[in-house]
């Protein structure tokens, strides 16, 4: 077991507030919130001086760096007894960001039945989530389809 989940399950402190801590997602100055039921996800970035390119906006791969793992990760809170994992990621650029940025992903509960369901029947699972970064003017800045992968963990079945 991780330090990170040793930390988690002692509830010190809460999960998304750890993953503020790992190092990638501190220096960026991520704003990670999960509901308690981790079905809806805040991803804020501000726009600071070392994130921003040559023509003044925030770089591009931050956003892929802080929006690349949630899906995965919240998955195996959501339906425990699976290993999650990115299969396909992408961002199609819209705007330049100029402002401080946030993504909210929402899990629906049709789409929690239609992966169990595919677990159920395949012992693994595949689907794509669509979302966008938003700046402060309420702009689409950059639009992320990001395709997760599950599969039953050996020896445990889903309910």
């Amino acid at each position: 077991m991780s330090i990170v989940e040793r930390i988690h399950r002692s509830k010190i402190i809460r999960y998304d507030r750890l993953l503020e801590w790992y190092p990638l997602f501190f220096f960026i100055g991520a704003r990670i919130r999960f509901s308690k039921d981790y079905r809806k996800i805040s991803l804020g970035i501000p726009l600071r001086w070392y994130l921003k390119n040559n023509n003044g906006v925030l770089f591009g791969g931050v956003m892929c760096l802080l929006s690349d793992p949630f899906p995965a990760l919240v998955f195996e809170k959501i339906i425990p007894g699976t290993s999650a994992w990115n299969r396909t990621f992408s961002i199609d650029y819209l705007l330049p960001a100029k402002t401080r940025i946030e993504a909210k992903i929402e899990i629906t509960e049709q789409d929690i039945d239609e992966l169990k369901h595919q677990l159920n029947e395949k012992g693994k699972a595949q689907k794509t989530f669509e979302y966008y970064f938003i700046d402060k003017h309420d702009r689409q800045i950059a639009k992320v389809s990001n395709t997760i992968y599950l599969r039953k963990r050996n020896g445990e079945k889903n309910s």
